[in-house]
């Protein structure tokens, strides 16, 4: 065989390895997120057992420090994402009647189970620079008849809304989409309701 050919044949490995490689990369970066790869499942408890049907979507409790922590729409994206992993979320203001002064007592709503959100960190240090806000949400599933932990779990990530932001005439339409995707991720985690045959 001559040079020539020899040259030939490894210049065409050549490309074909790298062609291979670049379609390998490419595939790679589009991949889908895994689910949850944020949230750190903080306990995972009975919750599949009991099956809880009604849950109480609890107001917000902001430990964060940082202000400026949309909670109607933290509420309203919970309430939403339960209902599509199958729970029956209580409408928010017939919760919102009976929780008065905190006179609200487990049960009362004849609810299985309460969902608790804690916002631990609500930073909007980089908003004005780069539209981002840090977070550190905890959900927790609650037994409404002894307040047992059914589920638990925490999401902690920097999120960028310059996409949303072109679409958005204020910050807080922005934040709302916020707060609709940390309750996708939290609760993407979370086991769904499987019916009772």
């Amino acid at each position: 065989m001559t040079a020539p050919r020899i040259g030939r044949r490894i210049r065409a490995s050549i490309s074909l390895l790298a062609l291979s490689s670049s379609l390998f990369f490419s595939a790679c970066q589009n991949l889908p997120t895994p689910p949850g790869r944020n949230v750190e499942e903080l306990y995972h408890g009975q919750l599949e057992t009991v099956r809880p049907m009604d849950v109480v979507v609890a107001p917000i409790i902001d430990n964060s420090m940082d202000g400026g922590v949309p909670a109607l729409e933290l509420r309203q994206a919970f309430q939403q994402n339960l209902i599509k992993r199958r729970y029956s979320a209580l409408a928010l203001p017939y919760t919102d009647r009976r929780v008065v002064n905190a006179a609200y007592q487990p049960g009362a709503l004849y609810e299985d189970a309460i969902l608790q959100i804690t916002v631990r960190k609500w930073d909007l240090s980089r908003w004005k620079s780069n539209n981002e806000v840090s977070v550190n949400v905890e959900a927790w599933m609650l037994s409404a008849e002894d307040g047992s932990e059914l589920w638990g779990g925490r999401l902690v990530r920097t999120i960028n809304l310059t996409r949303e932001m072109e679409g958005r005439a204020t910050q807080k339409g922005a934040l709302a989409e916020t707060a609709a995707t940390i309750a996708a991720e939290l609760l993407e985690v979370m086991p769904a309701r499987t019916p009772q045959p």
